[in-house]
């Protein structure tokens, strides 16, 4: 009962006990993906495990494993996790039969644990009338994600340089989080030789960016790359509504209210949209998504969408300062660039802290990130990795690299993950046998020449131990980025923003009380988690940056009516 694919032809594996079903499943797949895939079909759970065990040893490529509950000879959960450990980069899905979709019938209770156990990546439905409506839709999805990372591409712009270099890291970084299709070829690699000699350089230059019009920059620095990818660094408008300082969840989120509501909307970026949720590989928690999305791709739906109402953005520029005239508000740039607003939406989120150990600093791009898993996760395929932390966006870069690397060591200071990270994301990593979570465990020291090699950890009890580690993801406290602010706002002592009941009275100088999200100077607001008790997550950044908007309205209402006493 299967169709022997041809290994020019990545697999898309069907494993069900129904002939009838199989041969329907199969008969839909084909006549929509059979030009660019072989679909293989299985009536039992052995015939389909042999099969996978022969593809991986062919090196034929796996793309999908679809398997129904119950499979003759193993449950369909434990069939898709032995697929994965064979094939970790195909997606994973479970029939779902059309009476069950409902929470109908115990047949649905395996496939939403599993879902939330992180072990399939999204349900099918079967007994439907028309593939096009119930199976094409999710398959498709599934095939363009797994083709973007396993497949040639179109590569906006051609990288080449060494993999452990903290420069090419930057520049991988930076593509990544601002969702631009990119290769990376080592200069030993035979494209990246290619590459060189095609334009005349040699190794002596790297990192090289080759554009796909044939603009070669050399080392370029962040403004140059934006330059060559027609991104604007200025503002165009002299004065502006609402200028939104920062481009992560809640700036994003001002920009789309305040764009689409009328206001001529300015927003700032120094590097790359999404601040910390853009780097998450998967947010799973995110109101209205199911089976999760990247960060990156939420961020760039929303940077799309607001630019689509008419907001304006500019990358490559910080805010420097920020002043009074009159009743705006002068938000200086880095470069010499000023800019003018009737109010301001402070929305610079925060950073990951740093370890402070000099022997990991020096290997900071070279083995030893701060956040960006998404990035190099690939890079890590057969690696032993570190994650240090135990919040929510270390679980999920766990979690990420667990589908590459070939172990993954979670290193937690506290007596354990509960504490800070969400359930589903404890119970996805304790049922996923390449992560091992070390408790009351941190790190000292590091090893190695030019690049990282083993960390040197601490147990609660002191004794040190030599762990091997190709790379290790820091994902460790928050520090906000107000330090450019000065005494302009009033702030904590952590250097969060205060607004609204938090601000104080002695500072605030209109009758009124400030607004909820206003801060110390009237008609400066702070959204997301730059923000005085801000609750860090993604949804109630989302939240502030929208309701930041509302206030804006009331400010530059009360400023036209001449009055600064509005009811609050």
């Amino acid at each position: 009962m299967s169709v022997a694919p041809q290994a020019t032809r990545p697999v898309l594996l069907v494993a069900d006990g129904s002939p009838d079903d199989l041969r329907l499943v199969a008969r839909a797949l084909e006549r929509r993906f059979g030009a660019d895939y072989a679909v293989f079909t299985a009536l039992t759970a052995t015939e389909a495990l042999e099969a996978l065990v022969r593809f991986a040893r062919e090196g034929t490529p796996v793309a999908l494993v679809v398997a129904d509950v119950r499979v003759p000879g193993m449950n369909g959960v434990e069939l898709v996790r032995r697929a994965h450990a064979l094939h970790p980069g195909a997606s994973r899905a479970l029939f779902v039969a059309m009476a069950h979709s409902a929470g109908m019938g115990a047949g649905i209770a395996p496939v939403l644990r599993a879902s939330a156990l992180g072990q399939i990546d999204f349900p099918i439905l079967k007994g439907w009338v028309s593939p096009e409506e119930w199976l094409y839709p999710q398959v498709q999805e599934a095939l363009s994600a797994w083709n973007l990372a396993h497949r040639p591409h179109h590569e906006h712009v051609q990288i080449v340089g060494e993999q452990w270099s903290p420069r090419s890291h930057d520049l991988r970084d930076l593509l990544a989080r601002n969702a631009v299709p990119f290769g990376f070829y080592a200069p030993d690699s035979e494209v990246g030789r290619r590459l060189l000699a095609e334009h005349g350089l040699d190794a002596s230059c790297l990192p090289v960016a080759i554009f796909f019009d044939g603009t070669t920059l050399v080392d370029p620095d962040d403004r140059a790359l934006a330059d060559a990818f027609g991104v604007r660094t200025e503002p165009e408008h002299d004065r502006y509504d609402v200028a939104v300082v920062g481009a992560g969840p809640a700036g994003l989120a001002a920009a789309v209210y305040g764009a689409s509501e009328g206001l001529r909307t300015l927003v700032v970026e120094p590097r790359a949209l999404g601040g910390q949720a853009g780097t998450s590989s998967r947010i799973r928690n995110y109101l209205g998504f199911p089976h999760g999305l990247a960060g990156s791709e939420l961020t760039s739906r929303a940077y799309d969408q607001a630019r689509q109402f008419g907001a304006e953005f500019v990358f490559m520029r910080r805010a420097t300062a920020l002043a009074a005239r009159g009743e705006d508000h002068v938000l200086s740039l880095s470069g010499g660039v000023d800019t003018v607003a009737r109010a301001v939406v402070i929305a610079t989120g925060v950073s990951y802290r740093s370890l402070r150990i000099p022997s990991l600093d020096r290997l900071v791009g070279m083995g030893v990130f701060y956040g960006a898993a998404a990035a190099e996760a690939r890079a890590m395929e057969g690696e032993r990795v570190a994650v240090v932390g135990a919040g929510n966006s270390a679980g999920q870069a766990g979690l990420h690299l667990a589908r590459y690397a070939a172990h993954v060591t979670m290193l937690v200071r506290g007596e354990s993950l509960a504490a800070s990270m969400s359930d589903y994301l404890i119970r996805e990593i304790e049922t996923n046998g390449h992560i091992e979570v070390r408790v009351q465990t941190r790190v000292v020291d590091g090893r190695g020449g030019d690049r990282l090699e083993a960390l040197v950890v601490e147990d609660g009890a002191g004794r040190r131990e030599d762990i091997p580690a190709t790379a290790m993801f820091v994902l460790i406290g928050a520090e906000p980025h107000t330090e450019w602010l000065g005494g302009t706002l009033q702030r904590d002592r952590a250097g969060y923003v205060s607004t609204g009941s938090d601000v104080s009275l002695d500072r605030w100088p209109l009758e009124r009380r400030p607004m909820l999200l206003e801060t110390s100077v009237p008609g400066v607001f702070a959204a997301g988690d730059v923000r005085q008790g801000a609750v860090k997550r993604v949804a109630a950044a989302v939240g502030e940056g929208s309701v930041s908007i509302g206030s804006v309205h009331q400010r530059l209402a009360e400023l036209a009516a001449g009055t600064h006493a509005l009811p609050h």
